[in-house]
């Protein structure tokens, strides 16, 4: 399933979609064939995608410094409120600073609602696949100018 069919997904009314990156010879090879479901000890934050927010919370209070925070807004958002610790790359420039980014430290990719960061994850699968700790924030996010913020659960 693509980005773009995990979103239409949401729109129609489906939670908790997950794509698969790999695909799904990887998945069948994984889960076995016809498998409807990961087992419950598979976690996408600890294989790559959408980071879990309570741990992207604690993250941000306590090491902000252990990842790689990429806010994908544009620069007139990023102006008005971000995490303190982010930089900025929008997304339409991402695929030309793509070749900037290291595997040092995870990449964690954050907008306002998850849609742009979401991108930015499969942008980035496509463009430089030996960048594996690379996640995302699915969350709806409020920045202040200050560096204070909020982030609760998508609706």
């Amino acid at each position: 399933m693509s980005h773009l069919s995990a979103c239409k997904a949401g729109q129609i009314g489906y939670k908790n979609v997950v794509v698969y990156a790999a695909g799904i010879t990887a998945w069948e090879k994984t889960f076995g064939k016809g498998a409807a479901a990961a087992p419950a000890a598979v976690k996408a934050s600890s294989e790559g995608g959408p980071i879990e927010i309570a741990a992207f919370e604690k993250i941000i209070a306590q090491e902000p410094d252990t990842i790689q925070l990429i806010d994908v807004r544009d620069k007139d958002e990023y102006a008005a409120g971000h995490f303190k610790s982010a930089v900025n790359i929008p997304t339409n420039q991402l695929e030309k600073n793509v070749k900037t980014l290291s595997d040092e430290k995870p990449i964690v990719f954050v907008c306002n609602t998850g849609a742009k960061s979401g991108e930015a994850y499969y942008m980035l699968q496509d463009l430089r696949s030996d960048l594996k700790k690379v996640y995302y924030l699915d969350a709806e996010c409020k920045y202040k100018k200050d560096g204070s913020f909020t982030i609760t659960k998508p609706k």
